[in-house]
């Protein structure tokens, strides 16, 4: 057998036990996990006063508690049983967005300390001020990546190298993150499409819709929580539609889970900051 075909029926084998499209998204979380590891965060919001209590704040504290147990003791199990990662790799996109979307209210609260941010607030609409607080210096991380509001068309415009999404060991790569904000806007995109009930881009006024909507838009890493959310609680995550090796899926999920915390231990330092003005001590 020539070394050529020997080749090809290697790369057969490869992508049958490692469907490409699931080894792209486990590039993503794995990228996001490195990116995110020992991430902090700070605020600069000049808060003084003190606030009354919101009875609400105390649900949204024992909800994220609870989410974060849940997590670990999946977890837990899974290390001594592999095969229940199938089952809780979808629903930890689901499980990390409420928890990420939670500490977001709780910081909006303590932020302007008035409760109807909990009453009122849109998935949508919190996602839009907790990025104009980054855009505006309020909120920041430790890791710049993490700090930038990146233009949608320019994210479009990027020239990314065939196969760099099908290597586990590309997953640190330069190219990984441009890969990555560009499947979101295209979610993005999706999105925008739904609601405008836009049906075929091909014609010429949906094609400048396309084009304004890319120009006047943004997109930001955090936003991954929110869009996996959503392919996971209405149109699946297709692409663990496969047959997966199970330790392929206690890697997407450890790594998920790794990125949850590792956000909900940065976000959670902005709210002990502020709380202990606000409330005269740590909630979380």
């Amino acid at each position: 057998m020539n070394i050529n075909k020997w080749i090809e029926i290697k790369n057969k084998e490869y992508e049958k036990e490692n469907p490409p499209d699931f080894i792209t998204h486990l590039n993503y979380i794995i990228y996001l996990n490195n990116a995110s590891a020992d991430l902090g965060a700070k605020h600069n919001f000049t808060v003084k006063e003190t606030i009354k209590e919101s009875k609400i704040l105390q649900k949204k504290i024992h909800l994220i508690k609870l989410i974060i147990k849940n997590l670990k003791e999946e977890n837990k199990t899974i290390k001594t049983n592999l095969g229940f990662a199938e089952v809780c790799v979808p629903w930890i996109a689901v499980k990390t967005y409420y928890l990420i979307f939670n500490l977001f209210l709780i910081l909006e609260y303590l932020i302007y300390g008035q409760e109807s941010y909990f009453l009122n607030s849109t998935h949508k609409g919190l996602i839009k001020k907790i990025k104009n607080h980054i855009e505006r210096g309020e909120i920041f991380f430790t890791k710049d990546i993490f700090n930038s509001n990146f233009k949608c068309s320019d994210i479009m415009s990027l020239k990314i190298k065939s196969g760099t999404n099908l290597k586990i060991v590309n997953a640190n790569s330069g190219d990984i993150i441009n890969l990555l904000l560009k499947k979101l806007v295209s979610y993005k995109i999706e999105e925008f499409q739904r609601e405008e009930k836009i049906e075929n881009y091909r014609l010429k006024k949906s094609r400048q819709k396309k084009i304004h909507f890319l120009e006047n838009n943004t997109i930001n890493l955090l936003e991954f929580f929110y869009y996996y959310r959503i392919k996971s609680n209405y149109r699946d995550l297709e692409f663990l539609d496969k047959d997966i090796h199970e330790n392929q899926f206690v890697n997407f999920y450890q790594n998920y889970l790794e990125t949850a915390i590792n956000f909900y231990n940065s976000i959670r330092m902005v709210i002990n900051s502020l709380a202990k003005v606000r409330l005269e001590k740590e909630i979380l």
